[in-house]
Order: structure tokens, then C-alpha cells, then sequence
């Protein structure tokens, strides 16, 4: 059984369903969040949350309220398929573009639904991130690259998926 708290919730949930008096709590950066996870692995009770912030912020935080922590997740048949769901219904952006050494392919998937715009300043952005481009040049890139984006729907990522569910001969 998984719980979902919000993070004000969560110590308190995790000391309620802990196996002991010394319960240790997994974090896992995701982004702009760190998720957090406690398995009771006697009873099978997950507690989850989610803490907006840095993962040192997160561990301080636990730790000031008297909870351990240590880096990584737990994973249950449960969350296994509310991942799976997730990934169902993702959007899956990609950028065909030209560099001087030849063509390129850049890909990102987010959980709704990107405008074209939007793809290629994340694009971009994560580009000037790793060095390869000023901020300044974001019209030279648009000129010399010549991007095509396309988004696949999380139905268009079904139908990729669907012919593959089937056994194999």
C-alpha cells in the first residue's frame, strides 16, 4: 500500500508507519523536486512525498526533525506501474537540426504538452548550459540550424508501443 503525503505530512506519516524508532527515508533529486520515499518492509506501507527544493535542503530537513537519510528510492509493484502510467503519458519532443559536423537529434519528454517554442528555448537553453552556445545566439542558432520539432501525443507514444505488447513469434 502507497501513501502520498505532502511533504508537511510526511515525517509524520513516516514515523506512524515506521518498523522502527530509527525509520531511514531514500531522496532522489527529480528536477526542481526531490522525491522521497519510506518503505515499512514488514507491513508494506510505502510513504511518499516530494520536497521542493535542493536534495541538501531536503536532508536537512529531515534531519533537523530527527529522521536519517540516504540517497536513492524505493520501488514497489505498485509504483512500478503508476511509473508505467506516467511514462504512458508522457510528450516526447524531438529537434532534427544542423551543426557544421552534420545533422543533430535532440530529445526531452515532459508530462504535458510542450509548444514548439517552448521545445526549442529548453533546447537552447540546455545548450548554453553545456557550453556549446552564448545566450546571445539564440536567432544565429534558430538560422543555422534549421530545427524541425516535432511532439508525439501520449496517444502517438501508444501507438509506437501497442505492436510491441504482442509475443513475439
Amino acid at each position: 500500500m502507497t501513501l502520498v503525503v505532502e511533504f508537511d505530512e510526511f515525517i509524520r506519516s513516516v514515523r506512524r508507519y515506521a518498523a522502527s524508532d530509527e525509520p531511514l527515508v531514500y531522496y532522489k533529486p527529480a528536477r526542481e523536486l526531490v522525491h522521497l520515499t519510506y518503505v515499512n518492509p514488514v507491513s508494506n506501507v510505502q510513504v511518499v512525498s516530494f520536497f521542493a527544493g535542493s536534495a541538501d535542503s531536503a536532508v536537512a530537513a529531515l534531519e533537523a526533525a530527527g529522521v536519517a537519510a540516504a540517497k536513492g528510492t524505493w520501488v514497489t509493484e505498485a509504483s512500478l506501474e503508476h511509473l508505467s502510467q506516467i511514462a504512458g503519458e508522457a510528450y516526447i519532443s524531438a529537434v532534427a537540426y544542423q551543426t557544421h559536423d552534420g545533422p543533430g537529434l535532440w530529445m526531452d519528454a515532459s508530462p504535458v504538452q510542450p509548444l514548439e517554442s517552448t521545445v526549442l528555448l529548453t533546447m537552447f537553453n540546455e545548450f548554453v548550459a553545456e557550453g556549446h552556445l552564448k545566450e546571445e545566439d539564440y536567432e544565429l542558432f534558430i538560422a543555422n540550424a534549421m530545427p524541425t520539432v516535432r511532439v508525439l501525443t501520449p496517444d502517438d507514444v501508444q501507438r509506437f508501443i501497442a505492436p510491441k505488447r504482442q509475443p513475439l513469434l
